[in-house]
């Protein structure tokens, strides 16, 4: 039995409405494919793995990043959060990953050849 007395249990009052945030959910449909291209594309270039998914409650981006550090990680951004500055730094950290790596090996090939 539903107390009349109670506004908070009212068929037609949703109290939680009142108190939380509404937002968009996540959707990688907005994001533009050329930033989440580049991202891949780099991230690839080290061999590493790029996963995007969402949360399990689908209001946030889960990006999770495979054989670039150490240790994989998983970010998690929510709709308002520029998605496509992550992918754009993600993408510049990638090639400098990269472009120390090549440093690294020509000073091993100069090495050797000594």
């Amino acid at each position: 039995m539903v107390s009349i007395n109670s506004p908070g249990n009212e068929p037609a009052s949703n109290y939680r409405a009142k108190y939380v945030k509404q937002r968009a959910p996540a959707n990688w449909e907005d994001i533009s494919a050329d930033a989440i291209r580049h991202a891949v594309a780099q991230v690839g270039s080290l061999g590493g793995a790029l996963r995007l998914g969402y949360t399990r409650d689908g209001g946030a981006f889960a990006i999770g990043v495979y054989g670039v550090e150490t240790e994989p990680y998983t970010d998690y951004l929510r709709p308002g959060d520029d998605v496509e500055a992550y992918l754009d730094e993600l993408s510049d950290e990638c090639i400098r990953l990269s472009a120390n790596h090549n440093q690294e090996l020509v000073k091993v090939k100069q090495g050797k050849a000594k």
